[in-house]
C-alpha cells in the first residue's frame, strides 16, 4: 500500500514542477527587478520583496526579514550571500507569465517561490541561457 502512496504522489508532483535553469553572469541582469513571494518558514508564511538591481546585488524585506548581499553564479547555479544568514540559492523557472525563482536558504529553514512585481529591467520573454 505505501508503495502505491508514493508512487501515485511522485506521479502526481512531477507534472507540477518545470526544469531548473542553469544560468551565466549575463542572467543575474536579466533578473534585475523586484520579485514578491510567500517565504514558508517553521513558524508560519512571510510575504517578502526580493530586489535584484543589474550589478548582481540584492536586498529583501518582509515584515520579520531584512538583508542585502550579492548574487553570485557558481557551477552553473545563482548562489545569494547576503548578511546574517541569508545565503542560499535562486532557482529561475519558467517563461513570460510563468517565470518564478525558488528560493531556498542553506540552512533549509525559509524557502519559497518569487514572481516578478515591476518590469524595470526584466524582460519576462527573455528566456534565460541553458548550458
Amino acid at each position: 500500500m505505501r508503495v502505491i502512496v508514493v508512487l501515485v504522489l511522485v506521479v502526481a508532483t512531477t507534472g507540477c514542477t518545470t526544469a531548473p535553469v542553469s544560468v551565466s553572469p549575463d542572467d543575474v541582469s536579466a533578473l534585475a527587478g523586484s520579485w514578491q513571494g510567500w517565504l514558508v518558514t517553521d513558524g508560519g508564511v512571510s510575504l517578502i520583496s526580493f530586489d535584484i538591481r543589474a550589478d548582481g546585488t540584492f536586498q529583501v524585506s518582509g515584515p520579520l526579514v531584512r538583508a542585502s548581499g550579492i548574487l553570485v553564479v557558481a557551477d552553473g547555479a545563482l548562489r545569494f550571500d547576503g548578511t546574517g544568514m541569508w545565503r542560499g540559492t535562486l532557482v529561475p523557472e519558467g517563461l513570460g507569465e510563468r517565470r518564478v525563482l525558488r528560493i531556498q536558504r542553506d540552512d533549509r529553514l525559509y524557502r519559497g517561490t518569487l514572481h516578478p512585481i515591476s518590469h524595470g529591467n526584466l524582460d519576462p520573454e527573455r528566456e534565460i541561457t541553458r548550458s
